[in-house]
């Protein structure tokens, strides 16, 4: 899902580096950290994991196949859409787990996230 802000002057209290940036592609055996509101709580959760694998894998959502990036940290229902973070650049977004597994969840990497942001601006919507 991308969000539309209507109103610009949601972004006035957001000083010009008070943002996250993006990282690039993190190395296996990386610690990442993940943050999101998984069900059972009203809080932030934070979850820290490790890179596992960085490989061609299902998109279940999306039905193709795409460069993910595979952690074994917890990404649980509500933790999808939420940032995964290292070095406090955004490495990805929490995206989907594995469910005959424990603590095996998946990050759409960076560079997945900037075509989709660029076919937005350049097209309107995502193709």
């Amino acid at each position: 899902a991308l969000l539309e802000i209507e109103d610009e002057s949601f972004f006035d209290s957001i000083e010009k580096n008070d943002h996250f940036q993006f990282g690039d592609v993190p190395q296996l055996q990386d610690t990442v950290t993940v943050l999101g509101y998984p069900t059972g709580g009203d809080a932030i959760s934070v979850t820290r994991g490790v890179v596992s694998r960085v490989e061609v894998t299902s998109y279940i959502h999306a039905a193709h196949y795409l460069l993910a990036i595979q952690i074994d940290a917890a990404i649980n229902s509500g933790n999808s859409g939420g940032p995964a973070i290292k070095d406090g650049k955004v490495i990805g977004i929490a995206f989907q787990n594995m469910p005959d597994a424990e603590n095996v969840g998946y990050i759409i990497p960076t560079p997945i996230i900037e075509h989709f942001l660029e076919d937005i601006q350049r097209f309107g919507d995502y193709r």
